[in-house]
C-alpha cells in the first residue's frame, strides 16, 4: 500500500510507522484506558482552589432593543436592578455595557447595546431559581425573547 507523503511536509519530524494496525489500536486503546483512570484517578483534589474559595459565577446578557418601543433606558435598567436583581443579591453584582448581536427565533440578526450582569453565589438551586426570576421579569417587563445565561465555577479571593 502507498501512502501519501503530503503531510512530511507539514510535519517533518513525524515518520511513517510500519507496526500493524491491530497492534497501534490496541496500544493506543490501552494507553487511553490508563490515561482515562489517570484523569478519574485526580478527584476533587483537581478541582479545589488554590487561592480563594469556589464559587459559582453567572453571567447574564440583557439586550437593550424593543419591539415597537424605544430601547430600554438607563433609567429603567436601573430601577430593573434596584428591584428585580439587588434584593436577591445583596452582597453584590458588577454590571457593564456590551455590544450584542443576537438571532431571534424568526431569522431575524439583531445588533443592539446590552447590559452583562455578573453575580458570584454558591451555586445552590435557591440561587439558580433566583437567577431564572431575574431573568424571567426582565423579559416580561422589557418585552425580550431570551436573557442568556453562563454559569462556571470560579476561584474567588477577595
Amino acid at each position: 500500500m502507498r501512502q501519501s507523503s503530503s503531510w512530511l511536509k507539514v510535519l517533518p519530524s513525524m515518520r511513517p510507522v510500519s507496526a500493524p494496525v491491530s497492534v497501534l489500536s490496541k496500544r493506543s486503546l490501552g494507553l487511553l484506558l490508563v490515561l482515562g483512570l489517570s484523569l478519574a484517578a485526580c478527584g476533587d483534589e483537581e478541582a479545589a482552589c488554590a487561592v480563594g474559595s469556589e464559587m459559582q459565577l453567572t453571567e447574564l446578557f440583557f439586550g437593550r432593543n424593543r419591539q415597537n418601543a424605544a430601547p430600554v433606558s438607563e433609567t429603567e435598567w436601573q430601577g430593573f436592578v434596584d428591584t428585580s436583581v439587588t434584593p436577591r443579591f445583596q452582597d453584590g453584582l458588577t454590571m457593564f455595557d456590551a455590544d450584542g448581536q443576537y438571532r431571534m427565533s424568526d431569522g431575524t440578526l439583531v445588533r443592539e447595546e446590552s447590559k452583562v450582569l455578573i453575580l458570584l453565589h454558591d451555586g445552590s438551586t435557591a440561587r439558580s431559581r433566583d437567577i431564572d426570576t431575574i431573568r424571567d421579569e426582565y423579559k416580561r417587563q422589557f418585552s425580550q425573547e431570551s436573557v442568556l445565561r453562563m454559569d462556571s465555577p470560579a476561584c474567588v479571593s477577595f
